[in-house]
C-alpha cells in the first residue's frame, strides 16, 4: 500500500447520470449488505504518515498492429515512489482483517457476466478469452480490470474486510514486472491478427479490456495509498464512504472520465495524494489521463483551494486513431462493460429496494 504525503483533444464533460448511477449502486448496496455477499482484501501500509505512489503508465486508440510508446508504461526514474505493504498489529483496530486470505482462487475475475459483444472472427473471441485466462495477467492480480467489469468485484466493495483483503493481495504484485507484462498484452491484443478490427470497430469488450490494461499502473498506485488518518487503504474509505458517493467515482478518472462539475469528492489527504499519482501520467500520450486530469484537478481547486491538485501539467496527446507502431490517442469510451452492468445493477437495487 503507499502512503499519502508526502488540453489536448477536448472532452465532453463527464457523464454525470452514470456516475451517480454508479455511487448511488453502490449506496444502496453497502445499506443491503444482507442481499450480497462480501468478497474484499487489504494491504499496504505506511508508518510514516505519507502515502507513497509508484510507476508510468499509457493509454489507447485505433488502427493497424498495434504497439506502444516505450515511456508509457516504464517508470520514471524521477520519481523515488515506494510501496509498502499494510500491516496490522494486535493494537491496531482501525481495520478488520479477514481470516482468510484472498488467493487466485478467490480473486474477483473480469468479465464474468455474459459477454453480448459480436466479435467480427473467431479468431478475437479466442484470443480475448484466452488472455483473460493468462497466467501472467491473472497473477498480476490487476484492479483495473476488476473497476468497471467485475461484478464479483463490485458485490465485494460491500465489504471493508474484504476490500481490504482484495487490495492487499493486488498491491503485492510487483508493479513494474506487471506494467510490462501488461503493456505487452496491451499490445498483442491490438494486432491484425487478434483484435485489432474489433477494436478499430468499436466492440465494446475490446475496447475496455484494453483501457483496462493500460491503465494498470496509476490504478495500481491510486488504489494501494493509505491513509495516515485512518490506515486504511483510501478506496477503502471512499466505498464505504456513505455520505459523499463521489469519493469512489475519483477512481474511474484513470479511464477517462472527469470530474468537472458538482458533485465533488471530499478534500482530504486521500484525495490529494491520489491526484498526485494521476498528474504523472496526465504528461504520457496515449493515457486517458491526458483528457481527464486537468478538468478534474481545476474542478477540485474550485473547491479545495487553488494548489490543491497541480495543474502545472503538459498534458499528452489523445487521439481518435492508433497508427501502426505508434499511439495516438484512446478512444473515447467511458463506460466499457462496466457502465452495462452498473445500470443493470442500478435497476436490480431499485427492486430490491421495493421501488
Amino acid at each position: 500500500m503507499v502512503s499519502i504525503y508526502h488540453t489536448p483533444r477536448a472532452r465532453p464533460a463527464r457523464p454525470h447520470q452514470h456516475h451517480q448511477q454508479r455511487s448511488l449502486l453502490l449506496l444502496t448496496l453497502l445499506a443491503l449488505p444482507s442481499v450480497l455477499g462480501s468478497v474484499l482484501p487489504s494491504n499496504a501500509e505506511i508508518s510514516s504518515g505519507e502515502i507513497v505512489n509508484a510507476d508510468h503508465s499509457a493509454a489507447h486508440t485505433t488502427t493497424t498492429d498495434h504497439q506502444l510508446s516505450p515511456d508509457i508504461f516504464t517508470n520514471d526514474d524521477t520519481l523515488t515512489l515506494t510501496l509498502h505493504p499494510r500491516t496490522t498489529t494486535s493494537n491496531d483496530t482501525s481495520i478488520t482483517t479477514d481470516t482468510t486470505d484472498t488467493t487466485t482462487s478467490t480473486f474477483p475475475t473480469a468479465f464474468d457476466t455474459s459477454l453480448t459483444n459480436n466479435f467480427t472472427t473467431t479468431t478475437c473471441s479466442t484470443f480475448f478469452h484466452t488472455l483473460l485466462t493468462n497466467s501472467t495477467l491473472t497473477t498480476c492480480h490487476a484492479i483495473s480490470l476488476l473497476l468497471r467489469d467485475s461484478t464479483s468485484f463490485f458485490h465485494a466493495l460491500t465489504s471493508a474486510p474484504t476490500t481490504s483483503s482484495i487490495l492487499d493481495t493486488a498491491c503485492a504484485s510487483d508493479l513494474s514486472t506487471c506494467s510490462t507484462a501488461l503493456t505487452t498484452l496491451a499490445t498483442s491484443l491490438l494486432q491484425s491478427s487478434t483484435c485489432l478490427h474489433d477494436y478499430n470497430a468499436g466492440n465494446q469488450a475490446v475496447v475496455s479490456l484494453y483501457t483496462d490494461l493500460i491503465v494498470y499502473a496509476p490504478i495500481y498506485r491510486a488504489t494501494c495509498l493509505q491513509s495516515p488518518t485512518t490506515n486504511n487503504y483510501c478506496f477503502v474509505d471512499a466505498v464505504t464512504n456513505t455520505t459523499n458517493a463521489v469519493d469512489y467515482d475519483v477512481y474511474f478518472v484513470p479511464y477517462g472520465s472527469a470530474i468537472s462539475s458538482k458533485p465533488w469528492p471530499t478534500c482530504n489527504e486521500c484525495l490529494q495524494a491520489t491526484l498526485n499519482v494521476y498528474k504523472e501520467y496526465a504528461s504520457v500520450d496515449g493515457q486517458p489521463l491526458a483528457g481527464s486530469y486537468l478538468p478534474t484537478a481545476r474542478g477540485v481547486n474550485g473547491v479545495c483551494g487553488e494548489g490543491f491538485a497541480d495543474v502545472n501539467v503538459t498534458v499528452g496527446v489523445v487521439g481518435d486513431r492508433v497508427s501502426s507502431g505508434g499511439v495516438g490517442g484512446v478512444k473515447d469510451w467511458r463506460g466499457g462493460l462496466g457502465l452495462g452492468l452498473v445500470v443493470v445493477g442500478w435497476s436490480v437495487g431499485w427492486v430490491i429496494m421495493g421501488v
